[in-house]
């Protein structure tokens, strides 16, 4: 019980043990519904991913009851994990085209519950809405590969040791900007996903990009403690990693320090 960090710790816990795991989430996280977990090295400081259909809980008990007193810096953050897991799964490379509309569906649920668990922690209803938008983004990841987005936050996490989700938050928006051209049919779904009243007038990139300006994260990766001289190695290692790799449009060591200037 508890957010993805818990969650992921319950995960190593059964992996090659022969056990199962129940997951109740308190956070928007969606790890109770994917086979992944990170570790981190912290000698190292390298965070690395590991799959492993064994750890997926045979049950997930969503209860927004026990989100209510979750803080407003937490439910945007965590949010935008799963904000991220949809937008990835939407151009995931090879996805199987019942992944998509499941995730554009999350988007919706996401953006429209969101501000409202921001303006008022206590409104249940809404929690209820963004938990199950968490849901369905966590199937979404689950059964696409993940690409640059999540990628670069998992080496910015293990350098930096920082929260996943705020790194999410920072650095989603440049992420969708850079892979807009490649993956115009997604882009457009997701807008529309965000904005159905007026998606035509924003673009994806644009839309997450002010929806993240209204959260209490922060909005920088300097402004998140990120110091700067780490940036260009942070690059170095990112273009080696398979989850970068995977991204639909191909991506240099040049590509990610621009990517990261910009973040920060």
């Amino acid at each position: 019980m508890g957010g993805g960090s818990a969650i992921g710790v319950g995960k190593g816990v059964v992996s090659g043990e022969g056990k199962s795991l129940v997951a109740i989430p308190t956070t928007y996280a969606g790890s109770e519904m994917t086979p992944v977990f990170g570790t981190t090295d912290r000698a190292e400081r390298r965070k690395s991913v590991r799959r492993d259909d064994a750890v997926l809980p045979k049950l997930a008990i969503y209860d927004p009851e026990v989100t209510l007193e979750l803080s407003p810096g937490l439910t945007a953050s965590t949010a935008m994990n799963a904000l991220a897991h949809c937008v990835e799964a939407c151009y995931a490379r090879d996805v199987n085209p019942l992944v998509p509309p499941v995730a554009l569906e999350g988007i919706r649920r996401i953006v429209r519950s969101l501000p409202l668990c921001i303006a008022n922690g206590r409104n249940i209803d809404a929690r209820e809405d963004l938990l199950t938008g968490a849901y369905l983004a966590g199937f979404s990841i689950g059964n696409a590969t993940m690409a640059l987005h999540h990628g670069i936050c998992h080496v910015l996490g293990g350098r930096t040791w920082f929260p996943h989700g705020v790194l999410n938050a920072i650095m989603l928006p440049h992420v969708m900007r850079f892979n807009a051209d490649a993956v115009p049919d997604a882009m457009s779904a997701i807008a529309d996903a965000m904005l159905p009243e007026r998606g035509r007038e924003f673009s994806a990139p644009e839309g997450v990009a002010a929806l993240v300006a209204t959260l209490p994260v922060p909005h920088r990766l300097r402004d998140a403690g990120v110091p700067e001289n780490i940036l260009d190695s942070v690059a170095a290692e990112a273009v080696t990693n398979s989850t970068v790799q995977a991204n639909p449009k191909a991506v240099t060591e040049a590509d990610l320090k621009e990517l990261l200037r910009k973040a920060w």
